[in-house]
């Protein structure tokens, strides 16, 4: 089944992680086109297919709502708190949860099709590209499953818990790690190809766009490689030998990893993961700086520093950067410019997860466990 315009089937929208859709943005004057109570907080991005929204909740239930009227189609009580942003391909739903499951759910009628017992809390959510589903948990693993039947295919170590999400392009995929580490796997054998030292934690998932693979630290370095870079034998022990002599004072210039093509600061500490639009990388940091690195060479396209916490991953709809702010309001700013061209407020409530947008829809889940579906013009 292809993917519509208008779908955003997982929690980044596509396999890549970019988290932008090219339909034409939402707008205001916004009006509510339906609000529902969840049976929880939504923790992950709502995915939409067709008419169904699918969003799963910290009170243990996944839920199918139809995106034109919110009314209901379907619930499953999955057992346990989920922070997994559900991902649909074909007729299946999946999602991870805490109790250590990973279950496809027909999309349909919600029943289950499938499920694995990874063996750790699973907090990050599942790719599913060519049939083969990815996601990481906390054993420090990658794995990959036979996206039909759930049969594993794979495992491979990703040094650390595996928080966010995966990214493939088709040849590589690529995940992070709270281990300081970005790895390239081969999605036929789970063969690592590279593993990347990012010095510090990486809390928020891969980009694969443009040739480049991109990742932001927990400290807010800014790292841009080369997906199809291989480390090579004791690669890692002379990057460490060199970087000492560096320390040391022996040595005028830090080495460079093998793969790395820029390396750029987003001046504070970033929770979440970017967004990749229009040639550029959109990283926000905890102080409410957002800032746009030209994919290609790491210079600054332009910054903008809003006036508060921005609290949820940042998506791209059309030419607007989409963002929840602490206090309640939701904020859209040109991705060319950085400008904001609108924020509508929608209460006491922030978002509990980052929004996702169908057509001039934007669905937004709230931390008082509702979600609103905001008609733009």
């Amino acid at each position: 089944m292809s993917q519509a315009s208008t779908d955003w089937p997982s929690g980044r929208r596509g396999t890549r992680g970019a988290a932008s859709t090219e339909e034409p943005n939402p707008v205001p004057p916004f009006r509510i086109r339906w609000e529902v109570d969840l049976p929880g907080v939504a923790l992950g991005t709502p995915a939409i297919v067709g008419d169904l929204v699918f969003v799963s909740t910290d009170g243990g239930e996944i839920v199918a709502l139809e995106a034109s009227s919110g009314v209901t189609r379907w619930t499953h009580n999955i057992g346990s708190p989920s922070d997994s942003a559900p991902a649909v391909a074909g007729d299946l739903v999946y999602l991870g949860a805490r109790n250590h499951r990973l279950l496809a759910l027909d999309r349909n009628n919600g029943e289950l099709r499938w499920e694995s017992n990874l063996g750790n809390i699973v907090l990050g959510s599942p790719i599913v590209s060519d049939g083969t589903l990815y996601i990481g948990s906390t054993n420090g693993d990658l794995e990959a499953l036979d996206a039909a039947t759930g049969e594993p295919r794979w495992s491979a170590d990703a040094n650390g818990w595996v928080v966010a999400h995966p990214a493939t392009d088709g040849m590589v995929v690529a995940a992070t790690s709270l281990g300081e580490r970005f790895v390239t796997v081969d999605p036929a054998t789970g063969r690592r190809l590279l593993v990347f030292h990012s010095g510090t934690p990486v809390a928020g998932g891969p980009v694969i766009a443009d040739g480049r693979a991109f990742l932001v630290t927990n400290r807010g370095a800014v790292w841009t490689i080369d997906p199809s870079a291989v480390s090579r034998p004791f690669s890692r022990f002379a990057y460490v030998a060199k970087f000492n002599f560096f320390a040391w004072r022996l040595r005028s210039e830090p080495p460079r990893q093998t793969g790395t093509i820029w390396v750029g600061s987003a001046r504070g500490k970033v929770k979440y993961s970017p967004a990749y639009a229009g040639g550029n990388l959109l990283v926000v940091n905890e102080a409410g700086k957002v800032t746009a690195f030209d994919g290609a060479d790491g210079s600054i396209a332009w910054e903008t520093q809003l006036g508060g916490e921005i609290i949820a991953e940042p998506v791209v709809a059309g030419d607007t950067l989409v963002l929840g702010a602490a206090d309640g309001v939701v904020l859209g700013l040109n991705i060319h410019t950085g400008s904001e061209v609108w924020g509508h407020n929608i209460g006491n409530h922030p978002l509990s997860a980052a929004p996702s947008v169908s057509g001039r829809t934007l669905f937004l889940p709230t931390t008082d466990g509702k979600l609103t579906a905001l008609d733009g013009q």
